[in-house]
């Protein structure tokens, strides 16, 4: 019974769909704009396997502010607050995930953008959005840049990084990623992600003790009741 009561909890969890878009597409999200699962043919390799997210600021689907900020379920001035500037067009993704307290959700992102050789104007930016807040990953102007050989189209890239949450309280959250313009409606960014997750922890050394003591006095018990049958045989 122990054991069930440990794992019982472990298994209330739900896994992010999808987060390394090894499916090759971005099934399991909800998407707003131009996105789509890339390979290394960008010119960028992923970071686990063989896939890697992808969501730009220009194209022919890219969506507009005000509908990528309502998919993400974040507000208009929670983007203003980034400090990164008031966007135009760019595209989102988001998913809801399901979790426990202290749970982390960790994730690979890369901003690459080809305003650069523009002035600081045109600020675009990538951000990180659950329950509704924000969190800027780059920007056009806060961030170093990888300017050597750049993927074709752009100007540079910040490279590859690891970002986390750690989810105060358990319940049911709505995670998103954004890229956005800003001042114009060309010149492109894009936003690379990959192994989006949340890691499930393997059962402490405590629970296995547990577990193992358990079974330990349940294999007490049952001999000393044998025991104490045999004794009675022989009294009689």
């Amino acid at each position: 019974m122990l054991a069930c009561a440990v794992s019982a909890p472990l298994s209330a969890k739900a896994a992010v769909i999808n987060g390394g878009f090894e499916t090759g597409t971005l099934a399991g999200w909800t998407v707003a704009g131009s996105g789509q699962a890339t390979t290394s043919s960008i010119g960028v390799t992923p970071t686990v396997g063989t896939f890697q997210g992808y969501i730009e600021t220009t194209g022919n689907f890219t969506a507009t502010a005000p509908v990528v900020v309502a998919s993400l379920g974040v507000s208009g001035p929670a983007i203003i607050g980034l400090g990164a500037g008031t966007p135009t067009n760019g595209s989102g993704i988001s998913q809801d995930v399901t979790v426990l307290a202290g749970d982390t959700l960790t994730f690979d992102w890369n901003f690459l953008t080809d305003e650069l050789d523009q002035t600081p104007t045109y600020n675009d930016f990538g951000f990180f959005s659950v329950a509704g807040a924000t969190y800027l990953l780059a920007s056009r102007n806060s961030s170093i840049y990888n300017i050597v050989s750049p993927p074709a189209g752009f100007d540079g890239q910040t490279g590859w990084a690891t970002g986390s949450y750690t989810f105060p309280a358990a319940g049911t959250y709505k995670i998103g990623f954004g890229v956005f313009n800003v001042g114009d409606a060309g010149h492109n960014s894009v936003l690379l992600l990959d192994d989006v997750s949340i890691p499930t922890p393997e059962p402490s050394t405590f629970v296995l003790l547990a577990i193992g003591l358990s079974s330990g006095l349940l294999l007490r018990r049952r001999h000393k009741v044998s025991c104490h049958d045999e004794c009675q045989g022989r009294i009689g």
